[in-house]
């Protein structure tokens, strides 16, 4: 019960998902009595989404994130440890490389 609604409410946790779901409602409130505010959510969803995944504006609200922590440095020493999120690694390469099979995403 408990997954099944965790995942349900999972779909909220990105506004990419939010924004998306006021589209389709939008959409569905179109040829109901709603229409004016139908065409209002569609264009709305539409708008927010041309302007966060097409814009320079997505990738100005990153950069904190990426320079949040400073690069690794050898002068500083070898590093305690690598947090891989998400995928898997492939160990069985020879000569120490570290590969990502093909459930890791780029």
């Amino acid at each position: 019960m408990f997954f099944i609604l965790s995942k349900l409410l999972g779909v909220f946790a990105f506004p990419s998902n939010i924004t998306i779901l006021i589209g389709l409602l939008g959409l569905l409130l179109l040829p109901t009595r709603l229409a004016r505010v139908g065409r209002w959510l569609a264009f709305v969803s539409l708008l927010v989404l041309a302007t966060l995944g097409l814009s320079p504006l997505s990738n100005t609200l990153i950069i904190p994130l990426e320079n949040r922590f400073p690069p690794w440095d050898a002068a500083r020493g070898a590093p305690d440890g690598i947090i891989v999120l998400g995928g898997v690694i492939d160990a069985s390469r020879p000569g120490n490389q570290i590969m990502l099979n093909e459930s890791a995403e780029g």
